[in-house]
């Protein structure tokens, strides 16, 4: 008899099917790339199936801090959330701030000098890195193992990039709302699964060429959690992965639609021939793979409030 899958989030049956997983990217280990799949209940994207958990932490542990080396206004999350929260906390002394995933703290130095940063991070050198130059204070390698006494404690919590790395983003998002006082803010980003290069390219999106990507949550998805966990949205900003300019994120638009086309076949052979037969364009018959499309707005950043009644217990 065939395994039902059950959600991972909310343990609902009658998963969607939407289909195989883009080929995992090259590297010293190879998964097994998957299917991904929707929970019409939460509406959790979720890749079936995954690495163990011991897999997951030895990839984490060894990352070099080059490999998620951003320029800060290059990353659409991190200059809108330090604007965002600089509004929000810039009069108030004494800010504790965590980042949750915060690899090297290149996020947190971006911050105000007065405010005590504090990261969760499980890579080596990062830690090192985030500890000696950017005075960050890691409190815990995962966010289950962040000490108890913690709770309650920071004006903000963000993470950026980590939700679609959790097996459970609700039980993710419910255990660093515990961490923030009350009416405090959480913001997240993560890629969005409603935005039109997920719907256009579907299981195929460069995002899961990552094996470590294992969710992809949505608006909708965020606002279940919230109403189970005592949250309130209020603001949710589409973004891209890296800031272009126009030139780069046209190019990526007629990768994203060409590759969409190629994969489709039938009718859509046609556009898909017209397009590569087009002057400046017949470069796209030589691509072998998903284009890394990180200029389009296929993510968001979410500012979430932890209402004041919450409960730390």
């Amino acid at each position: 008899m065939p395994e039902v899958l059950l959600c991972r989030a909310c343990a609902s049956a009658g998963l969607v099917d939407l289909g195989p997983c883009a080929e995992s990217a090259a590297g010293p280990v190879k998964y097994a790339s998957g299917r991904l799949f929707r929970c019409p209940a939460c509406a959790l994207g979720q890749r079936h199936p995954i690495p163990s958990k011991e897999a997951l932490i030895a990839m984490y542990r060894e990352t070099s801090d080059e490999e998620m080396a951003y320029e800060y206004e290059d990353n659409a999350a991190w200059s809108l959330a330090r604007a965002s929260l600089r509004a929000r906390l810039v009069d108030r002394a004494g800010v504790l701030v965590l980042d949750i995933g915060c690899h090297t703290g290149a996020f947190l130095a971006g911050l105000p000098d007065a405010w005590l940063r504090h990261g969760v991070e499980s890579a080596r050198e990062p830690v090192r890195i985030a500890q000696e130059q950017h005075a960050v204070t890691v409190i815990g390698e995962r966010i289950e193992t962040i000490d108890d006494a913690w709770a309650g404690k920071f004006d903000a919590v963000t993470m950026f990039d980590v939700l679609e790395h959790l097996p459970d983003p609700g039980a993710a998002l419910a255990a660093a709302a515990r961490l923030v006082k009350p009416g405090g803010t959480l913001m997240v980003s993560s890629g969005d699964l409603d935005s039109w290069t997920w719907r256009w390219l579907g299981s195929g999106h460069w995002y899961l060429q990552t094996p470590q990507h294992l969710s992809v949550i949505s608006k909708p998805f965020l606002q279940d959690v919230a109403r189970r966990q005592c949250l309130k949205v209020r603001e949710v900003h589409s973004i891209p992965h890296r800031h272009a300019n126009l030139a780069a994120r046209s190019s990526d638009a007629i990768r994203a639609l060409y590759w969409g086309m190629r994969r489709r076949g039938g009718v859509w052979r046609i556009p898909h021939r017209v397009l590569q037969s087009l002057p400046g364009l017949r470069h796209l018959r030589h691509m072998q793979s998903v284009p890394w499309t990180m200029s389009l707005r296929d993510h968001f950043v979410a500012t979430l409030i932890v209402e004041p009644d919450s409960s730390l217990d």
